[in-house]
Parts: C-alpha cells; structure tokens; sequence
C-alpha cells in the first residue's frame, strides 16, 4: 500500500488549533494548585486544554507518521517520540511532550484523581512546549514546499 502524502492544510489548521489553545493557556495567567481547587470552570478549561493540546500533536505527529513512514504508532507516547526520531519536531521536545501524555491519560480517564499542584506546574511548560511544537512543525511544514 502506499502511504497517501501529508495533507498540509489539515496539518495547518491542527497548528492554528494548538496556537489557539496555547492563548487560552496564556490568557489563564499565573495558576496554582489552590486557585484550580476553589475555581472549578478554571480547572475545567485548564485540563480541556492540556489534554485537547496533547490530542491534537498526536493527530499531527501520526499523520506525518502515517504518511512518511512504514510504521503507524500505537501509543501517543510513541507517536511523539516517533516523530523526534523521524525529525518533526527535536527529541528534546519529544521528550517533555511524551511526559505531557501521562498527564492527559490521567485527566482523561480519571486513573486517580489528578494532583491539581501538578496540573497547575503543567500549565507553564505546556505554553513553553505547545508554542515550541507549533514553530517547529510549521517549519518542517515550510522546508518541505
């Protein structure tokens, strides 16, 4: 079978998704675990958009995947550490953005009820992480035209 080519377009509104999440995230401000405690609606949209913004650089990493590769990952975890690897985005960013799958397995499926001090230290490296994520694979985007 061949892999169908990577449609760019969908690529690109996943990458405006991500930098919309990443404003929201912006928006919240300075959060701890206190504040996510007493203010339900603010915990509520700050773990929407930790585990939509880990949803969607999966989506986008296992397309590129899906596309370039003969290999389909299985896991997110893998997905993102997969496209390190293949160059989408660095292994580095790879690494933290694997750890940020931990924490949207926990917030998704509710293994045990989330550490809101750890949600909230989330909240700064997920700004760091998404507006990382969307600058590189808009350039890996660019380099490939």
């Amino acid at each position: 079978m061949t892999p169908r080519p990577v449609d760019v377009a969908s690529v690109q509104a996943k990458l405006r998704s991500l930098d919309d999440l990443l404003g929201a995230l912006r928006l919240v401000g300075e959060v701890d675990g206190g504040r996510l405690g007493q203010d339900v609606l603010l915990r509520l949209a700050v773990e929407r958009a930790l585990t939509q913004a880990v949803d969607l650089v999966v989506a986008v990493c296992s397309h590129v995947l899906a596309a370039e590769t003969a290999t389909v990952p299985t896991t997110y975890r893998d997905a993102v550490r997969a496209a390190g690897e293949h160059g989408l985005i660095g292994t580095e960013l790879a690494r933290s953005l694997a750890a940020a799958v931990g924490l949207r397995n926990i917030l998704v499926h509710e293994y045990a009820r989330a550490d809101l001090s750890i949600v909230a230290s989330a909240v700064p490296v997920a700004r760091l992480d998404l507006a990382d994520f969307v600058r590189q694979v808009a350039g890996w985007v660019q380099g490939r035209r």
